[in-house]
């Protein structure tokens, strides 16, 4: 891929309650609400080892991935992302704030961390949100439109 063109990971966590963990994050001049998400841009790992790498980067947590929530691609006239979502579980550790120091060398700023209820997300404007491919993530899993994990195969070239 060219600069232009990313491939991204989003991670929508969950717990038993069936509320969802959301991170407040400095982009675009702001804090607001954003979900686990990354580049998928490291030779040595597929994309499924990328999402659980964002997830321990961001909020210090290991995951299963249990199953999609699509793909998204978008563009504009200077880049094109194509975005790989998912749904995880904790299976390992709690939520915490990465120290300043990570944060830094990971180019991240996250200040918060919150578990939504469902009613409170379908309360939720998208201008709370970092970006609408992140609301549309939500509002997917809201609609659960959810779909096998296996749709997405990580073959040889």
């Amino acid at each position: 891929m060219n600069k232009n063109t990313q491939a991204k990971i989003t991670v929508l966590i969950t717990n038993k309650k069936n509320e969802v963990l959301l991170i407040k994050e400095y982009i675009n001049n702001k804090y607001n609400w954003n979900i686990i998400k990354g580049t998928y841009d490291k030779l040595n790992e597929n994309i499924f080892e990328t999402a659980k790498r964002e997830c321990f980067e961001e909020i210090s947590v290991n995951v299963e991935l249990i199953n999609s929530l699509g793909v998204f691609f978008s563009k504009t006239d200077e880049k094109i992302r194509i975005q790989f979502n998912f749904l995880a579980k904790i299976i390992e550790g709690e939520p915490k704030l990465p120290t300043k120091e990570i944060q830094t060398n990971n180019n991240e700023s996250i200040i918060e961390y919150k578990w939504f209820t469902q009613e409170e997300l379908k309360k939720m404007k998208s201008n709370e949100f970092v970006s609408n491919r992140t609301y549309s993530v939500i509002n997917n899993w809201l609609k659960n439109k959810i779909y096998p994990l296996g749709i997405i195969q990580d073959i040889e070239m």
